[in-house]
Protein backbone atom coordinates (compact mmCIF):
# COMPACT_ATOMS: atom_id res chain seq x y z
CA UNK A 1 0.00 0.00 0.00
CA UNK A 2 2.89 2.38 0.54
CA UNK A 3 4.50 1.75 -2.40
CA UNK A 4 1.41 2.45 -4.52
CA UNK A 5 1.46 5.55 -2.67
CA UNK A 6 -1.98 4.84 -0.97
CA UNK A 7 -1.57 5.83 2.59
CA UNK A 8 -3.64 8.40 2.99
CA UNK A 9 -5.16 9.05 6.27
CA UNK A 10 -5.47 5.51 6.76
CA UNK A 11 -4.36 4.06 10.30
CA UNK A 12 -2.05 0.43 11.01
CA UNK A 13 -5.64 -1.02 12.44
CA UNK A 14 -7.86 -0.01 8.92
CA UNK A 15 -4.91 -2.18 7.49
CA UNK A 16 -4.88 -4.66 9.30
CA UNK A 17 -8.89 -4.62 8.68
CA UNK A 18 -8.33 -4.49 5.45
CA UNK A 19 -5.75 -7.57 5.08
CA UNK A 20 -8.13 -9.79 7.53
CA UNK A 21 -11.08 -9.11 5.17
CA UNK A 22 -8.87 -9.81 1.96
CA UNK A 23 -8.43 -13.12 3.79
CA UNK A 24 -12.10 -13.83 4.34
CA UNK A 25 -12.76 -12.91 0.49
CA UNK A 26 -9.73 -14.97 -0.81
CA UNK A 27 -11.11 -18.14 1.15
CA UNK A 28 -14.60 -17.68 0.29
CA UNK A 29 -13.55 -17.82 -3.66
CA UNK A 30 -13.85 -21.18 -3.56
CA UNK A 31 -14.29 -24.36 -1.44
CA UNK A 32 -10.15 -24.67 -0.82
CA UNK A 33 -8.62 -27.84 0.55
CA UNK A 34 -6.50 -25.94 2.79
CA UNK A 35 -10.00 -25.38 4.79
CA UNK A 36 -10.22 -28.43 5.47
CA UNK A 37 -8.33 -29.97 8.91
CA UNK A 38 -7.72 -32.88 10.59
CA UNK A 39 -7.50 -32.90 14.56
CA UNK A 40 -7.74 -35.56 17.13
CA UNK A 41 -8.37 -35.59 21.25
CA UNK A 42 -8.55 -38.63 23.39
CA UNK A 43 -11.96 -40.03 24.84
CA UNK A 44 -12.43 -40.15 28.85
CA UNK A 45 -14.08 -42.82 30.47
CA UNK A 46 -17.89 -41.79 30.98
CA UNK A 47 -17.29 -38.35 29.18
CA UNK A 48 -20.57 -37.64 27.01
CA UNK A 49 -19.10 -34.13 25.93
CA UNK A 50 -15.68 -32.96 24.43
CA UNK A 51 -14.62 -29.19 23.37
CA UNK A 52 -14.54 -28.62 19.49
CA UNK A 53 -11.25 -27.45 18.44
CA UNK A 54 -10.13 -23.52 18.72
CA UNK A 55 -10.35 -23.21 15.17
CA UNK A 56 -13.49 -25.18 14.17
CA UNK A 57 -15.75 -22.79 12.01
CA UNK A 58 -18.83 -23.33 13.22
CA UNK A 59 -21.22 -25.87 10.46
CA UNK A 60 -17.98 -27.42 9.53
CA UNK A 61 -18.15 -30.98 11.08
CA UNK A 62 -17.41 -32.87 8.41
CA UNK A 63 -16.97 -36.45 10.32
CA UNK A 64 -15.61 -37.65 13.37
CA UNK A 65 -14.80 -41.42 14.33
CA UNK A 66 -13.84 -42.98 17.39
CA UNK A 67 -11.21 -45.70 17.60
CA UNK A 68 -12.36 -46.46 13.95
CA UNK A 69 -16.07 -46.25 14.37
CA UNK A 70 -17.79 -43.53 12.35
CA UNK A 71 -20.50 -41.31 14.32
CA UNK A 72 -23.45 -40.16 12.84
CA UNK A 73 -23.97 -36.33 13.44
CA UNK A 74 -27.57 -35.59 14.07
CA UNK A 75 -29.70 -32.88 15.85
CA UNK A 76 -29.68 -32.49 19.23
CA UNK A 77 -33.67 -33.35 19.32
CA UNK A 78 -33.07 -36.44 18.21
CA UNK A 79 -30.03 -37.31 20.19
CA UNK A 80 -31.70 -36.74 23.52
CA UNK A 81 -34.70 -38.24 22.19
CA UNK A 82 -32.79 -41.48 21.15
CA UNK A 83 -34.44 -41.02 17.67
CA UNK A 84 -32.13 -41.95 15.36
CA UNK A 85 -31.35 -45.01 13.37
CA UNK A 86 -27.73 -45.10 14.43
CA UNK A 87 -26.03 -46.81 17.64
CA UNK A 88 -23.33 -44.11 16.93
CA UNK A 89 -24.19 -40.98 17.10
CA UNK A 90 -22.86 -37.28 17.96
CA UNK A 91 -24.47 -34.03 17.73
CA UNK A 92 -22.96 -30.07 18.54
CA UNK A 93 -24.16 -27.60 21.06
CA UNK A 94 -22.20 -24.90 21.84
CA UNK A 95 -18.81 -25.44 21.44
CA UNK A 96 -18.92 -28.66 22.42
CA UNK A 97 -20.48 -31.83 20.62
CA UNK A 98 -22.04 -34.97 22.29
CA UNK A 99 -21.31 -38.87 21.42
CA UNK A 100 -23.11 -41.86 21.91
CA UNK A 101 -22.78 -43.81 23.50
CA UNK A 102 -20.49 -42.67 26.26
CA UNK A 103 -16.88 -44.13 25.99
CA UNK A 104 -16.33 -46.90 28.57
CA UNK A 105 -12.51 -46.27 28.31
CA UNK A 106 -9.88 -43.63 28.21
CA UNK A 107 -7.29 -42.90 25.45
CA UNK A 108 -9.38 -44.08 22.69
CA UNK A 109 -8.64 -41.95 19.48
CA UNK A 110 -11.17 -39.44 18.59
CA UNK A 111 -11.12 -38.21 15.39
CA UNK A 112 -12.43 -35.07 13.72
CA UNK A 113 -12.65 -33.76 10.05
CA UNK A 114 -13.48 -30.26 9.81
CA UNK A 115 -13.63 -26.71 8.24
CA UNK A 116 -11.47 -24.12 9.85
CA UNK A 117 -12.52 -20.81 10.86
CA UNK A 118 -10.11 -17.76 10.19
CA UNK A 119 -8.06 -16.49 12.91
CA UNK A 120 -7.83 -12.57 12.76
CA UNK A 121 -4.50 -11.60 11.94
CA UNK A 122 -3.30 -9.06 15.16
CA UNK A 123 0.28 -9.19 15.74
CA UNK A 124 3.20 -8.80 13.13
CA UNK A 125 4.01 -12.69 14.02
CA UNK A 126 0.57 -13.87 13.07
CA UNK A 127 0.68 -16.37 10.47
CA UNK A 128 -2.49 -16.69 8.36
CA UNK A 129 -3.89 -20.44 7.48
CA UNK A 130 -3.88 -19.37 4.02
CA UNK A 131 -0.82 -20.59 1.56
CA UNK A 132 1.84 -18.57 1.02
CA UNK A 133 0.98 -18.81 -3.25
CA UNK A 134 -2.13 -16.71 -1.63
CA UNK A 135 0.01 -13.71 -0.54
CA UNK A 136 -0.17 -11.63 -3.57
CA UNK A 137 -3.68 -11.60 -4.36
CA UNK A 138 -4.69 -10.88 -0.78
CA UNK A 139 -2.15 -8.17 -1.31
CA UNK A 140 -3.92 -6.74 -3.85
CA UNK A 141 -7.37 -7.29 -2.16
CA UNK A 142 -6.60 -5.08 0.53
CA UNK A 143 -5.22 -2.48 -2.19
CA UNK A 144 -8.31 -2.51 -3.82
CA UNK A 145 -9.87 -1.27 -0.83
CA UNK A 146 -8.04 0.95 0.19
CA UNK A 147 -7.57 2.45 -3.26
CA UNK A 148 -11.07 2.93 -3.29
CA UNK A 149 -11.45 5.06 -0.59
CA UNK A 150 -8.42 7.72 -2.50
CA UNK A 151 -10.35 9.92 -4.81
CA UNK A 152 -10.54 9.38 -8.80
CA UNK A 153 -7.98 6.26 -7.70
CA UNK A 154 -11.51 3.85 -8.60
CA UNK A 155 -10.07 2.14 -11.71
CA UNK A 156 -6.57 1.17 -9.78
CA UNK A 157 -8.60 -0.10 -7.69
CA UNK A 158 -10.67 -2.53 -10.11
CA UNK A 159 -7.06 -3.20 -11.86
CA UNK A 160 -6.01 -4.76 -8.55
CA UNK A 161 -9.52 -6.49 -7.86
CA UNK A 162 -9.65 -8.08 -11.18
CA UNK A 163 -5.77 -9.45 -10.51
CA UNK A 164 -6.31 -10.53 -7.71
CA UNK A 165 -9.27 -12.55 -8.99
CA UNK A 166 -7.61 -13.84 -11.89
CA UNK A 167 -4.68 -15.46 -9.30
CA UNK A 168 -7.23 -17.32 -6.99
CA UNK A 169 -8.73 -18.55 -10.27
CA UNK A 170 -5.15 -20.09 -10.98
CA UNK A 171 -4.79 -21.32 -7.94
CA UNK A 172 -8.28 -23.22 -7.76
CA UNK A 173 -7.73 -24.87 -11.17
CA UNK A 174 -4.41 -25.92 -10.32
CA UNK A 175 -6.25 -27.53 -7.26
CA UNK A 176 -8.73 -28.80 -9.22
CA UNK A 177 -6.12 -30.53 -11.65
CA UNK A 178 -4.57 -32.62 -8.26
CA UNK A 179 -5.43 -36.32 -8.65
CA UNK A 180 -6.17 -37.91 -4.85
CA UNK A 181 -6.19 -34.67 -3.16
CA UNK A 182 -8.83 -34.42 0.00
CA UNK A 183 -11.75 -31.88 0.24
CA UNK A 184 -13.93 -30.32 -1.80
CA UNK A 185 -13.40 -29.95 -5.90
CA UNK A 186 -14.47 -28.03 -8.66
CA UNK A 187 -16.55 -26.18 -7.12
CA UNK A 188 -17.98 -22.97 -8.87
CA UNK A 189 -16.58 -19.55 -7.98
CA UNK A 190 -18.51 -17.18 -6.00
CA UNK A 191 -19.94 -14.67 -8.17
CA UNK A 192 -18.71 -11.42 -6.08
CA UNK A 193 -15.49 -12.33 -7.19
CA UNK A 194 -16.11 -11.95 -10.68
CA UNK A 195 -15.31 -8.09 -12.21
CA UNK A 196 -18.64 -8.11 -14.23
CA UNK A 197 -21.02 -8.68 -11.03
CA UNK A 198 -18.57 -6.81 -8.68
CA UNK A 199 -20.45 -4.45 -6.38
CA UNK A 200 -17.63 -1.90 -6.13
CA UNK A 201 -19.42 -0.90 -2.54
CA UNK A 202 -18.02 -4.43 -1.14
CA UNK A 203 -14.86 -2.76 -1.43
CA UNK A 204 -15.36 0.30 0.65
CA UNK A 205 -15.44 -1.09 4.14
Amino acid sequence: MSAAKATGFWSETDKKRWINKSIVRACTFTRWNFINHHSTQLTEKDVEAYFLPFDYKPGGLMFLKIDGQEYVKTSIENYQSGNHLWEFVCCLIGDQYLIKPTPVEDGKIIDIYYRRRLIPLVNDTDEPVTPEEMDEAIVKLALGICLKKEPNRSGEADKQIMEATAILQQIKDRQDEEIGEAGYVGQATSSRFLYRNCNPEDFNQ
